[in-house]
């Protein structure tokens, strides 16, 4: 046997796989992140996240089997943290016996399901590719760099890749902006590492300045808050942990000041930050925020140098960091007290501003470039009351995983249906509000799980560079207490498998003697790898049915949307887009008793969901039948117009 043969098994083999994966994380994320509303529409996002998934269970019951005589599956941390999440995954999928929307739950399942194969390959190949940290941090840098870039080209070129109508704020090609702005966080440790490893030159410091410019540029573009304090915390762990400071704040010298001509051009240039424009109105400004961009890399790349060189040999330690950072905040502090005595009507004002949008009182937040500087909530504040009231019905249980848009039209305290929404925006209270106590106890043990493997790190005297994935968990956590980032799965996933690399790390080598893992483990990944795929293949598959079956209707062919809300209620009986799919196709075919039997079936398949009850309301009429089905919506949406109208006198 060739000598090379076990070294090439050993190391390159895990490095392929997770190339691979990586690779694959790339088109989740570019086909729209993964997204599914569970609207029960066949999107592009649903189908990345069943392809994922068919790729991530097979590839995780391999890794394990792989690396069952490492140390890193068996520690404490690790089954902490996996248990804790398969627990919630599992949880999850046990409410559909409950939740308000089972379909909801399910597809809620499956996505925490994704999220614990991403864990379980972060844990296992990071036990099996050396240096892990490093090459996870810079294999994401070099995943999130198309995304990044077709955002970046979709604005500049929006007749080639870009659309019409596209909102001012960057989202392509994820179709939401705080996610966009999320990857291009994801982005940065690499990044930093690149300029600050041992034997990086000038082109890679240069190189590095180059790309934190258009990363930065990127998410001030996506209007994103939460992305730049999740930028912020990144950038404040990697630089305080990972050696080579002043290379790292040479680059990020660099990319601020490379960052001023694009983002002043894209902020205030009208083409650029209204809405709804169609492509060809964007031309001249997209090629005007073109030549910016490759100005201002030029530029970062040149400030980055003269940086490096004035800095020199200088040792930019951590404690001297940190008192520069004091000073610039006290230095903040003190010019915006100094402006307050000096004009305090003036300040008094911002500060009545700034207190009303805290506390929700405001009159809304716009998708323009002021956000930027607001400390609006965003109607935030109503969702987390919403979610905390649906918590109290059920504080054990929940009202079913995935089922918030159901508690957010009971809860809803305005009947504005524009904002109506699917999440909370809070991870804490989505997951209170869908699996109650029991579900926020297994998240716990998730976050207590990875936060073990840090402290375990530090104590085991682990590489500093454990920081470049502890950054990338550290900024999903952040976001998530502000966003629905919880139910993005390209975000999710990437969180995961920083959070496995980094548990790895906190526990390397073999396993102790006598502690290897059993084939039992291997084997009950094999088995519960094919039962994940099925469950991930069957609600899709249904809700393309359902999207044939609404072509089918618009093109006037009621007998092939019948068969087809046939089929996709036979895959998913848990849904109600099938039976409202079947009622469409009675009335095409002036079929009022298959009509009114479709409308009583989905109130029996989903009877907290006023949908259904609102299609038998139409269906039979002004009738006693009608009247208490309308009463039946108001019991589930209180505000709802047309239930309101129904019943007056």
């Amino acid at each position: 046997m060739d000598p090379l043969t076990p070294r090439i098994t050993r190391d390159i083999v895990p490095l392929i796989a997770g190339a691979t994966l990586l690779a694959g994380w790339t088109v989740l994320t570019m086909m729209n992140g993964g997204i599914d509303l569970g609207d029960g529409l066949a999107t592009r996002g649903a189908t990345a996240t069943m392809l994922a998934t068919l790729l991530a269970a097979p590839a995780a019951a391999w890794a394990v089997l792989r690396a069952r005589s490492r140390a890193a599956l068996g520690s404490g941390p690790a089954r902490l943290a996996m248990g804790g999440l398969a627990g919630l995954a599992l949880w999850a999928g046990c409410s559909i016996v409950w939740a308000l929307a089972p379909d909801l739950a399910w597809t809620e399942a499956n996505r925490m399901a994704l999220a614990v194969l991403a864990l379980v390959l972060g844990v296992a190949l990071g036990s099996l590719v050396p240096r892990a940290p490093e090459r996870l941090a810079m294999g994401l840098t070099l995943a999130a760099a198309p995304v990044v870039l077709w955002a970046l080209l979709a604005r500049c070129l929006p007749t080639v890749m870009g659309s019409d109508y596209e909102p001012a704020r960057l989202q392509a090609p994820m179709g939401y902006w705080n996610a966009l702005a999320l990857v291009a966080v994801i982005a940065v440790p690499g990044i930093l590492w690149w300029a600050a490893r041992p034997g990086s030159d000038a082109r890679d410091l240069m190189l590095s300045a180059a790309g934190i410019a258009l990363v930065l540029t990127t998410i001030v573009l996506t209007y994103s808050r939460g992305g730049l304090l999740a930028v912020v915390l990144v950038l404040a762990i990697v630089v305080g942990l990972v050696p080579g400071r002043v290379r790292q704040v040479s680059v990020l010298a660099g990319g601020v000041v490379g960052l001023l001509l694009p983002v002043w051009y894209g902020l205030t240039t009208d083409a650029l930050t209204d809405d709804a424009l169609i492509a060809a109105d964007r031309s001249s400004a997209g090629l005007g925020l073109l030549w910016r961009l490759g100005v201002g890399a030029l530029i970062a790349a040149g400030v980055a140098m003269l940086v490096q060189r004035l800095l020199g040999g200088r040792r930019l330690t951590r404690r001297r960091a940190g008192r520069v950072a004091l000073v610039a905040v006290v230095a903040m502090a003190a010019g915006l007290v100094g402006y307050s005595v000096a004009r305090p009507a003036e300040g008094g004002n911002w500060i009545s501003a700034r207190a009303g949008e805290i506390s929700g009182t405001s009159s809304g937040l716009a998708n323009t470039p002021g956000r930027l500087g607001s400390l609006d909530t965003n109607q935030r504040l109503d969702w987390w009351r919403e979610a905390a009231r649906g918590a109290q019905r059920n504080p054990l249980l929940g009202e079913g995983a995935g089922s918030f848009s159901l508690v957010h039209l009971r809860e809803r305290a305005t009947s504005e249906d524009r904002l109506n929404v699917r999440q909370p925006h809070q991870l804490v209270l989505e997951v209170l509000s869908g699996l109650g106590a029991v579900g926020l106890t297994l998240l716990a043990c998730l976050i207590g799980g990875v936060v073990w493997a840090a402290v375990r790190a530090r104590h085991n005297r682990a590489g500093p560079t454990v920081a470049l994935p502890l950054a990338v968990v550290a900024a999903f956590l952040l976001q998530s207490q502000l966003d629905w980032t919880w139910t993005v799965p390209a975000l999710t996933t990437a969180a995961m498998a920083a959070g496995g690399v980094l548990i790895a790390a906190a526990t390397p080598g073999p396993a102790a003697p006598g502690h290897t893992g059993s084939p039992v483990r291997a084997a009950v990944a094999w088995v519960v790898a094919p039962i994940l795929m099925i469950s991930a293949l069957l609600p899709w598959w249904s809700q393309e049915q359902v999207a044939q079956g609404n072509a089918a209707v618009a093109a006037g062919q009621p007998a092939v949307a019948e068969a087809r809300a046939s089929e996709a209620a036979a895959l998913n009986p848990f849904s109600i887009q099938p039976l409202l799919l079947r009622a469409r196709a009675a009335a095409l075919r002036d079929d009022p008793v298959a009509l009114r039997d479709a409308a009583r079936q989905a109130t029996t398949v989903q009877p907290d969901n006023p949908e259904g009850w609102t299609v038998l309301a139409l269906a039979v009429g002004d009738t006693p039948e009608g009247r208490a089905a309308w009463r039946h919506v108001l019991l589930l949406n209180p505000l709802d117009a047309r239930a309101h109208a129904a019943l007056a006198p």
